[in-house]
């Protein structure tokens, strides 16, 4: 992904629709890692979701919180 390609560009060019949140599933795919990656960023507060209310698990991600974490890295730098 370089400077200007978002996230939201990627899943289309993926023939995902555009939405306001996606799956981890989703997000998985689109980025090419596995979807225990995606959970481990959710779990360590480094990727932003939004889990629906009177849900215990099938959290949703927006497209700017992974270009966020993207860009901020995904690693520790500690």
């Amino acid at each position: 992904m370089n400077d200007t390609t978002t996230f939201a560009d990627m899943a289309c060019e993926l023939g995902l629709p555009k939405k306001l949140l996606y799956s981890v599933k989703e997000v998985s795919r689109v980025l090419g890692v596995p979807c225990s990656t995606v959970y481990d960023e959710m779990k360590s507060g480094r990727l932003r979701y939004h889990l629906p209310l009177g849900r215990k698990y099938g959290q949703l991600v927006k497209p700017e919180w992974v270009d966020e974490w993207i860009a901020g890295g995904t690693h520790d730098q500690g």
